[in-house]
């Protein structure tokens, strides 16, 4: 039986695939188990992987809305543009989740001109200057035109702190939420560019950092308006784990929302945040220079 995917091409349909990304996402395993069985019995050829995914979110819902929330994680990344500050400061989050200190900073004074730096991280003594490029759909892809541009400024500002003008930057990486150009893959191997991509490099992806640590962005709760998500962004406040560990009455102080609300905010994101039964444990890592997690001690 083949099914559509999401670039037009065709596969064979495989459960397994559809156990394994009910896994990653923290699903129980006798859930996996039901989930798997009763989609592949309502799969028919010529289903798209948007029309199968569909279904899966409908038996979740069914039966777990912390499973179904972790499932929908593609849909809540997205919920953080168009403009892709939201996604600059989930992508902060989640570093400071590593041990990271962030800083937004304004303009930068390089060598030769300003620029705009959409983080600064630092950690063990070394300080990255890091470009978040969020894009509206997984598929598309960090270019090498992209890539040229940020080790452009990156090599300006180098210039510009041995003229005392700006921070000096040891490290410049490119995480985005899409792909990676095999041509900016390329060219960040040959200039040491650190390139997170949501499945590249392969054992050591953006999605992987985020799996690893059950980091899922507020957005994907379904009933979060777009007020409360400015509300929640203003505050630096981007990750289910970090609503799951404030009490109501100061989630409604910090996002001025109702104690109601925020209580059913706290409710739903200790659901999502908290380890499922039977799923893997997610466990505190660090991003390191060769990009593998190592675990914490």
């Amino acid at each position: 039986m083949y099914i559509v995917k999401s670039d037009g091409k065709s596969e064979l349909f495989s459960p397994e695939k559809l156990r394994a990304g009910l896994k990653r996402a923290g699903v129980p395993q006798a859930l996996i188990d039901r989930v798997t069985h009763t989609v592949t019995e309502r799969v028919r050829n010529g289903f798209t992987t948007k029309r199968i995914a569909s279904l899966v979110r409908e038996q979740l819902k069914r039966e777990s809305l912390a499973s179904l929330h972790r499932y929908t994680l593609h849909d809540g990344l997205l919920k953080l543009g168009p403009a892709g500050f939201n996604f600059e400061k989930y992508v902060g989050s989640i570093l400071e989740a590593y041990g990271y200190r962030i800083e937004y900073p304004p303009e930068l004074h390089g060598a030769c001109v300003d620029h705009e730096v959409d983080i600064i991280a630092r950690k063990d003594g070394r300080t990255v200057m890091i470009e978040a490029k969020f894009r509206n759909d997984f598929q598309r892809f960090v270019r090498l035109k992209d890539t040229l541009a940020t080790w452009s400024r990156f090599q300006d500002l180098r210039d510009g702190a041995a003229a005392g003008r700006c921070p000096k930057f040891d490290e410049v990486w490119i995480v985005t939420n899409g792909r990676i150009s095999s041509r900016s893959e390329k060219f960040g191997a040959c200039k040491g560019i650190r390139l997170l991509g949501w499945n590249y490099p392969k054992e050591a992806s953006f999605a992987s950092y985020v799996d690893h640590a059950a980091l899922y962005p507020v957005t994907v709760l379904h009933d979060l308006s777009p007020k409360e998500l400015e509300r929640l962004s203003g505050r630096g406040l981007m990750l289910c784990r970090q609503l799951a560990g404030m009490t109501q009455k100061r989630l409604a102080r910090s996002a001025k929302i109702s104690v109601g609300r925020a209580g059913a905010l706290v409710k739903s994101c200790l659901a999502v945040a908290a380890p499922q039964e039977e799923a893997e444990t997610p466990h505190p890592g660090k991003f390191t220079k060769s990009g593998k997690a190592e675990k914490a001690p």
